[in-house]
């Protein structure tokens, strides 16, 4: 079976180097982008298992790339991350769910081991 391939948007270039780092690690195919109008034009040609998107970006945030790459592949499963936890957040977490997003509480810093539980837990609750 091919591995699961997953997108991550975030626009700290760091995030997206550990994210693939760690995940990669774990036998994923990882790619990683900045911002969500350059997660638009991977989902285009690619098709993704799991994106996993930051909520606050430049250009498009977080809950509109989610509603965009729904529209262009709606089996990808889109994960809200951000930094807090806070009110606004989870009125933010409610409009990306609305948007065809799931949440995992992806809040950063993620501790060890966390990233790689929410993408098996995300992957094994899809495909129920």
């Amino acid at each position: 079976m091919p591995a699961e391939r997953i997108l991550v948007v975030d626009d700290e270039p760091l995030i997206g180097l550990a994210f693939k780092r760690e995940l990669s690690s774990k036998g994923y195919q990882v790619d990683s982008v900045l911002s969500g109008e350059e997660a638009l034009t991977l989902v285009q040609k690619t098709k993704y298992d799991l994106a996993l998107i930051d909520k606050d970006m430049p250009g498009i945030d977080g809950i509109e790339t989610c509603r965009k790459i729904k529209k262009v592949s709606p089996e990808t499963i889109c994960v809200f991350m951000t930094g807090l936890f806070n009110k606004e957040n989870i009125l933010k977490e409610q409009q990306f769910v609305e948007a065809g997003g799931r949440t995992y509480y992806l809040y950063k810093p993620f501790s060890q081991g966390e990233l790689a539980s929410v993408v098996q837990t995300a992957l094994r609750e899809e495909n129920k």
